[in-house]
Parts: C-alpha cells; sequence; structure tokens
C-alpha cells in the first residue's frame, strides 16, 4: 500500500494489506478464528467488491465484522475499470468462452480507466489479438481499440456503472437508446446495471452512457 500511497505514512507498516494488481485493495483476516479485522482505507474512494456500494476512505482505520470464514475483504480502487468473466469456469479453456462483464469504478473526479488484452492463450506468437483502452468520463463508457482476435460467442454482456448518485433519464448504447427493462438500477448501493447481452459480440468498439 505504501507503494500506491507514498505520501501517507500510514501505510507504511501495514504488513497484510496489499494490492492485487492496480486496483483491487486485500485486507485478509489472518486471526486464528477471527470474524472481524481492522483495515485501514486511504484518503480516497473505494468500492466493496461484494456489494459494489462506495466506501469513502478517509485516512484512518475501520473494523469489519461479521466476516464469514468463506469470505475475504476486497475493495476496488476508484478510477478503475475492471473487466471480468460473467461466470466461472472449471478451466481455462472453458472461461474463455464466458461473457465479458465490466465494472466502471468512477474516482473523485468521476472518471475511470482500464485496458483489455487477449489471445488465443496458447500460442508463443499468437497470429491475432485484441487490445482495447477503456475510458469513462461524463457518464461515458467508451470501449475501444484492436480486435484482431475474435472468440466465438463471447459478448459483452454487462456493464456496471459504481457510484451512480441517482437514477438516470435514459441509457444509450452506441448512441441508442435501450428500453427501460435493458438497464435497472439500486437507490442502495448506487449501482446501475446495463444489460448488453448476446446482440453485441465482443468483437468491435463500443460506447455506452447514462443520461
Amino acid at each position: 500500500m505504501w507503494f500506491k500511497y507514498p505520501q501517507d505514512e500510514n501505510t507504511f507498516a501495514l504488513e497484510y494489506q496489499f494490492f492485487f494488481g492496480d486496483s483491487i485493495l486485500v485486507s485478509p483476516v489472518t486471526g486464528d478464528d477471527a470474524t472481524s479485522v481492522s483495515i485501514y482505507l486511504p484518503q480516497d474512494v473505494f468500492y466493496d467488491f461484494h456489494t459494489l456500494s462506495a466506501v469513502g476512505g478517509a485516512g484512518s482505520f475501520i473494523t469489519l465484522s461479521d466476516i464469514k470464514f468463506t469470505k475475504i475483504p476486497l475493495h476496488i480502487k476508484g478510477g478503475a475499470i475492471l473487466p471480468l468473466r460473467a461466470q466461472s469456469a472449471m478451466t481455462t479453456t472453458a472461461l474463455r468462452k464466458k461473457d465479458f462483464e465490466f465494472i466502471v469504478a468512477p474516482d473523485a473526479q468521476r472518471e475511470a480507466s482500464g485496458t483489455l488484452y487477449i489471445d488465443d492463450g496458447e500460442s508463443i506468437k499468437p497470429s491475432s489479438f485484441t487490445d482495447v483502452n477503456l475510458r469513462f468520463k461524463d457518464g461515458k463508457l467508451e470501449i475501444r481499440g484492436v480486435f484482431g482476435y475474435k472468440p466465438t460467442g463471447v459478448n459483452i454482456s454487462l456493464v456496471r456503472f459504481l457510484g451512480v448518485g441517482t437514477e438516470p433519464d435514459g441509457v444509450l448504447v452506441d448512441g441508442k437508446h435501450i428500453h427501460g427493462s435493458g438497464y435497472s438500477y439500486n437507490p442502495l448501493t448506487k449501482v446501475l446495471d446495463v444489460v448488453i447481452g448476446a446482440s453485441v459480440p465482443f468483437v468491435k468498439d463500443l460506447t455506452v452512457q447514462y443520461l
């Protein structure tokens, strides 16, 4: 954590919390038979990975309680766009056939970014690959890049916008309005789910915007 927040001296002595990649803060429970843990959240925007609710970091310690033994406390750092598979699978081969979903977690400036690279996962020198940049600003997600590797049957099934203060007046996918049944808003978690579905295979640029 001190690498991410070098100006915050409170992170220097933290032994157990760490970032997995650029954006996932892991805060493991390390005590024997413990169901609670004290974690440090720097002055930043975070989102609970499991509930997707915003958690404002205040540069202080907080206590998480009633943690199940099968659960690891995770937080998403604001400013990230996470490309995830919509479903899990038993093997890597099977996982590569699953759809994608994107989680947009804005920072304090209401912006976020990310990247995604895909190839066949086997060739030393792949003959084709997909390499896209993900950008979010002013309520609009843009997915743009090179789509050389086009896995059959893999779509963008869902886009989840976190920290959306109020229910939007509408949603555009590639500039076209989608029906109300195509998206849902949770006023408690402030999460907007936009269902993309099989009509949008992951083979070209895409924009999703809420109004």
